[in-house]
């Protein structure tokens, strides 16, 4: 079977269709992948920045915090002391840290002795008065937690005695000298220059206290209930009284979180000149370390310090609000979600074993999703029309090569049939004009012998005609002449013409046209049109019984 033009030019037009739409979509389904993946990691890339930048922020939060502590002198977490820079006085002020944290992220501040007990500053159990009224219960369930869940983790040891600052050179401050003279009473301790040395940060430290500072710091409950029991301080002619403060049994304090509210009334002591040793004691302070403690059942980041003084070792610190922490890290995460982790990650790393895991919003996630979603939906639409589109373009180009193979086909057939055509007329002309011209024949028919050459001639006009309207059509420039005239008249005329000859083929011809009967035509197609139908039925029904 010959496989034509049309079949191939569709088999090459399906396979390079074929290969450039697979082409495009292999390509464009990688690159639409590649958007995708784009999209859907932005958030969790924007989450990580977010996270690395978080964790700057809150080392710089929390150093800032660990650098106002390490400054606070050791005798800040007590309920009541004195002020060492009051030299020659005696009387004791409310701690800065009795009221509560002033910073949102301290939850409380704690000191614990050798033997485990606790004290806070927001508490004292001696004068409970002083204690801090407004959450007093908050602070006791804070206590009781310190004690419960770091006394025995963070309980300092016994240190053994000897050397500066020792119990053994305390000896010599066990009391307060009586007034060798009254003055006028003060209000506010003298300012003096600050004793403690310059020291470098996140360091041990060596600070040195005069013994009176030292003895009204280690007793300021008793200094306090001494002079608020004194009924002499309320005789302006008599002068007070300085009590003994032989050194007791230790009572420091400690202190969690609270709002300042209005306080006791603490009467200043009356400056006295104090008799004092000339060897200043010496008080150890070690820097504030971070450390993970289990508070309440629940991982927390405490900063823990130890204090070495002549009557015992103490450990001071703080417990970081884990509640406020979370606070502070959402009101800053944006659309991210920010969590606070123990174990170790360097990038986000706030504080030793603790690290700051930031992921992106699961509603940033899911507007990825369905970006990268939209992605691929717009380009499968676009590869679908475009495919369509091509698909159509092939099926217009493969119709036109068909309708050209078949024009080709019906030009060829033509040809053929024009040449049959000429054949005929040219064989009667050849055959009728050979015999006139060698005297064959019956010289009778000569007249005869010449109509036929005549009408074989007419015949063969009409074949060349319409040959030529043929390819005048095929041009595109075939053009008529109609005009309105006698229809059956003309009919009748080129009946009359044709009669003849269908007479000599043995055909009658019989015309049935209505009279008078007009219309709008052109005479030389119609004459054509008429001789080419009476040819045909002359030729195709020669073997009719009926002709």
């Amino acid at each position: 079977m010959k496989i034509g033009r049309t079949w191939y030019a569709a088999g090459l037009l399906a396979a390079a269709l074929a290969v450039l739409l697979i082409g495009w979509f292999v390509s464009g389904w990688a690159d639409v992948r590649a958007r995708q993946n784009t999209e859907e990691v932005t958030p969790v890339r924007e989450a990580a920045a977010r996270g690395a930048q978080l964790a700057h922020e809150l080392r710089a939060e929390l150093g800032q915090l660990m650098t106002r502590e390490v400054e606070r002198p050791y005798f800040h977490y007590q309920n009541l002391f004195h002020d060492p820079r009051a030299t020659g006085t005696v009387g004791v002020t409310p701690s800065p840290l009795s009221t509560g944290p002033a910073d949102a992220l301290v939850l409380g501040y704690f000191q614990l002795d050798a033997a485990g007990r606790a004290t806070t500053p927001t508490i004292n159990d001696d004068v409970p008065e002083l204690s801090e009224p407004r959450r007093l219960a908050d602070n006791q369930r804070f206590r009781a937690e310190v004690r419960s869940s770091l006394g025995r983790e963070l309980a300092p040891p016994e240190r053994a005695p000897g050397g500066d600052g020792t119990a053994a050179d305390t000896a010599e401050v066990t009391t307060v000298a009586e007034v060798s003279r009254p003055v006028a009473p003060r209000t506010q301790p003298r300012e003096v220059p600050p004793v403690q040395p310059q020291v470098p940060k996140h360091e041990a430290q060596q600070v040195q206290i005069d013994p009176n500072s030292y003895v009204q710091n280690w007793n300021s409950n008793t200094i306090y209930q001494q002079y608020r029991n004194d009924p002499g301080l309320e005789s302006a002619e008599a002068p007070p009284r300085v009590p003994d403060v032989a050194t007791p049994e230790v009572k420091p304090v400690g202190k969690p979180v609270g709002t300042p509210v209005a306080r006791p009334t603490i009467r200043p002591a009356t400056p006295t000149r104090v008799a004092t040793t000339t060897k200043p004691i010496t008080i150890t302070v070690d820097p504030l370390e971070w450390r993970t403690l289990s508070f309440g059942g629940v991982s927390t980041l405490v900063a823990v310090r130890r204090v070495d003084t002549p009557d015992g070792a103490l450990a001071q610190g703080f417990v970081v609000d884990r509640t406020a922490l979370t606070s502070w890290l959402a009101g800053r995460a944006g659309d991210a979600v920010a969590e606070l982790r123990t174990g170790d990650d360097a990038a986000t790393e706030i504080a030793p074993g603790w690290h700051l895991e930031v992921s992106a919003n699961p509603r940033a996630l899911a507007r990825a999703a369905e970006s990268a979603a939209a992605v691929a939906t717009r380009f499968l639409l676009r590869f679908i029309v475009l495919g369509v589109i091509a698909a159509l373009a092939a099926g217009l180009v493969v119709l036109l090569v068909s309708r050209a193979e078949r024009l080709a086909r019906e030009r060829s057939q033509f040809a053929a049939a024009a040449a049959h055509e000429l054949r005929t007329p040219l064989a009667g002309l050849q055959l009728y004009g050979d015999m006139l011209a060698d005297g064959l024949g019956d010289p009778q028919k000569t007249r005869d012998y010449a109509k036929r050459m005549s009408e074989e001639a007419s015949r063969l006009g009409r074949v060349v005609s319409n040959v030529l309207g043929f390819s005048q059509l095929e041009r595109g420039n075939l053009s008529v002449d109609p005009s309105v005239g006698s229809l059956d008249a003309e009919l009748r005329s080129l009946a009359e013409r044709a009669e003849p000859a269908l007479d000599r083929a043995g055909a009658a011809l019989a015309l049935d046209v209505a009279p008078e009967l007009t219309a709008k035509f052109d005479r030389d197609a119609l004459a054509r049109i008429v001789g080419n139908l009476l040819d045909n039925a002359e030729k195709y029904g020669r073997d009719a019984e009926d002709r």
